[in-house]
């Protein structure tokens, strides 16, 4: 493919090209003009394609740009030019000539021309590397029909030394963010003018309208720098422009433009998220920060001085450095950015931080708020969409939730991990928080504990809950006391509140971390072992609740009809353990056999009916009306499966 820059070079030989057709030497020219025949001095048959019976080449030519001949080929290209004749001598038009060499860039897509009147076909070569040298070979190929010749012809590849002259800017004191036109002239070693000649300008700073420039008529060349760069970033002070021959580049030439400072005339806060810092000590990152940019009109400036002063923040906080609270004076990066380093203390509560100038110009950072520590033991929670699945299937499901807040109620950091662990079925093993809570599934599958009370465990790294004796919002051991003390712990299968290692429950070993202290009680939401607490604040919080796998095939106890109230408790298995499973419902039937002319009726007054998606309870009463001695009732359960139970009482 021919590049812009040889394109442009062939340009100027195409038109070397057609003066050279203008000459003498008894041709018509390049271009075939109307129907000439060319030389009038040969034969009737010259330059008739169908009459030919062979080809040669009795001429193979290589002309500079200014029409002499020469057998060297420099960066300015040169013209290869073929003379084909047929076997009397005659010339022949219309033959396709196909030109080939190294390192050559020819006029044409296919280096392909067809000769006219005279059998001439000229093309344009240039150095494909114009800093190639060296002697190499140029090929000639003919072909008419069935006919064809070829020839080569020995060339020189030279490279012309192209220097810089009359190097100048419009104007070398520019303002901030201003620009010139920067003018020069390619010549070669002995002062002649070189068109066609590609220039690199460059600079320490800034950019260009081009930044390669070709040289036109004359060898003139002109570009505009800019005293900014491609990202918009403001130049200042000395700043030398570099101009680069390509084809010579150890020729290149420099000037000096003189740059005004700019001037800061706004400071932005820019940083577009709001900012939540945990506090110190809550396990999160440990610092934030926030950004501000200095613009000099819409431009943003380098190493320009701000004044950060801290205008609120909650005791303990600091800011730039760790530990400082005092106004700092700072330089703006190469973007002309501030970055601050914002350092929480023990205390949540907003942060203000303001920018000033020195020509008074400032600006607040806004939405910072030193928030959220680790989650406390007080603070934990579970909770569940149905707490009664059936257990004759696999797959019924209910999603656990958890829900953590830190000592001050706020949301823990997103992403803290809650673990899950289950004694029948399945639960996802983790969660992480969003808000302040998560959630998983449970789903009913084996193991299925035979008595279908599941104990589901849920622990999380986080922080015991303690009372502040000395109001410092930090606990010390000594001087704050622990509420309820917590240790290792375990998953209470049996519900007995005590580990049994017998039954293989599971357990989980805590190192001490400080003295040993006196555990708190242990209970079934928070199981706890005896002599494993240590006097210090970080812990595993733990919180236990019981799902149940209950049975489709109701059992029914207490049943009784008698006074105003019928009575029963229904359970889901017949051990009686679990409640029936949420979604079951519940129908009485009364059936009036006595003849006392009242119509008896139940009308559910203490359950819920279906059953409850959490339930807790396994009584159930009717308020009876118009009911007497010997109506019979029919209690009709049916389950989340479809699974029905009857049972029948006779009114007393």
């Amino acid at each position: 493919m021919i590049n812009t820059k040889l394109s442009t070079k062939f340009s100027a030989l195409a038109l070397a090209l057609l003066l050279a057709g203008c000459g003498g030497g008894g041709s018509e020219g390049y271009y075939e003009n109307g129907n000439s025949g060319g030389n009038t001095g040969g034969s009737d048959n010259a330059g008739n394609p169908s009459e030919v019976q062979s080809l040669k080449i009795t001429n193979f030519l290589l002309t500079d740009s200014n029409g002499a001949e020469t057998q060297t080929i420099s960066a300015l290209g040169a013209i290869a030019t073929v003379k084909v004749a047929d076997g009397n001598g005659n010339p022949v038009r219309g033959a396709l000539v196909t030109f080939s060499g190294e390192n050559m860039t020819f006029s044409t897509t296919n280096s392909s021309v067809f000769t006219n009147a005279d059998g001439e076909a000229s093309i344009g070569v240039m150095p494909t590397d114009s800093n190639v040298t060296g002697a190499y070979k140029i090929s000639a190929s003919v072909e008419l029909e069935d006919q064809t010749a070829t020839q080569s012809k020995n060339v020189s590849f030279v490279k012309t030394d192209i220097v810089i002259d009359q190097l100048v800017a419009a104007s070398t004191s520019l303002v901030s963010g201003g620009s010139t036109l920067i003018t020069l002239i390619t010549k070669d070693a002995d002062g002649n003018y070189q068109n066609n000649q590609e220039v690199t300008f460059s600079a320490g700073c800034g950019s260009f309208s081009n930044p390669k420039v070709v040289s036109s008529s004359e060898g003139n060349i002109s570009n505009t720098y800019y005293a900014y760069d491609a990202a918009g970033k403001l130049c200042s002070g000395n700043q030398k422009i570099t101009v680069t021959p390509s084809t010579s580049p150890t020729n290149s030439k420099e000037l000096s433009v003189n740059i005004q400072a700019a001037t800061a005339t706004s400071i932005v806060y820019t940083s577009t998220d709001e900012l939540k810092i945990p506090v110190q000590g809550s396990g999160s990152s440990s610092s934030g920060q926030v950004e501000f940019t200095v613009y000099s009109n819409s431009t943003a400036l380098a190493n320009q001085d701000v004044t950060l002063s801290l205008n609120k923040a909650p005791r303990g906080s600091s800011f730039v450095s760790l530990g400082n609270t005092e106004d700092r004076t700072v330089k703006t990066d190469s973007n002309g950015k501030v970055i601050v380093n914002i350092y929480p203390g023990d205390i949540p509560g907003p942060v203000e931080i303001k920018a000033t100038l020195p020509s008074g110009f400032s600006a607040l950072a806004k939405n910072i708020t030193i928030t959220t520590g680790r989650a406390t033991q007080n603070s934990f929670s579970l909770s569940v969409s149905k707490n009664s699945l059936e257990n004759d299937k696999d797959g019924d499901t209910t999603t656990i939730v958890a829900r953590l807040a830190d000592r001050n109620g706020n949301d823990v950091p997103d992403g803290t991990v809650v673990n899950f662990i289950t004694e029948g079925g399945k639960v996802d093993g983790a969660c992480s928080t969003v808000k302040g809570q998560c959630s998983v599934e449970l789903s009913t599958q084996n193991p299925r504990p035979a008595d279908g009370r599941v104990s589901v465990l849920a622990y999380v790294e986080g922080d015991k809950s303690y009372v502040d004796t000395n109001g410092d919002n930090i606990y010390t051991p000594g001087v704050d006391t622990l509420v309820n003390n917590i240790g290792s712990f375990f998953r209470d299968d049996n519900e007995n509140n005590r580990y049994d290692s017998g039954i293989g429950e599971f357990k989980y070993d805590r190192q001490l971390l400080g003295s040993r202290l006196t555990c708190g009680i242990s209970s079934f939401s928070e199981p706890n072992i005896t002599n494993t607490c240590d006097n210090q604040l970080s812990a595993i919080l733990r919180q236990q609740i019981v799902l149940y796998f209950a049975d489709s095939t109701a059992t029914i106890r207490d049943l009784r009809a008698s006074g105003s109230s019928l009575s029963f408790n229904l359970f889901g298995k017949s051990a009686l353990t679990t409640p029936m499973p949420s979604g079951t419902t519940i129908a009485v039937t009364p059936e009036d056999i006595t003849d006392n002319n009242k119509s008896c009726t139940a009308e559910l007054s203490s359950g819920s009916n279906p059953i409850a998606n959490v339930i807790n309870s396994t009584y159930y009463q009717y308020r009876l009306k118009d009911c007497a001695a010997g109506d019979n009732f029919k209690i009709t359960t049916t389950a989340p499966n479809g699974k029905v139970s009857n049972f029948y009482v006779t009114y007393r």
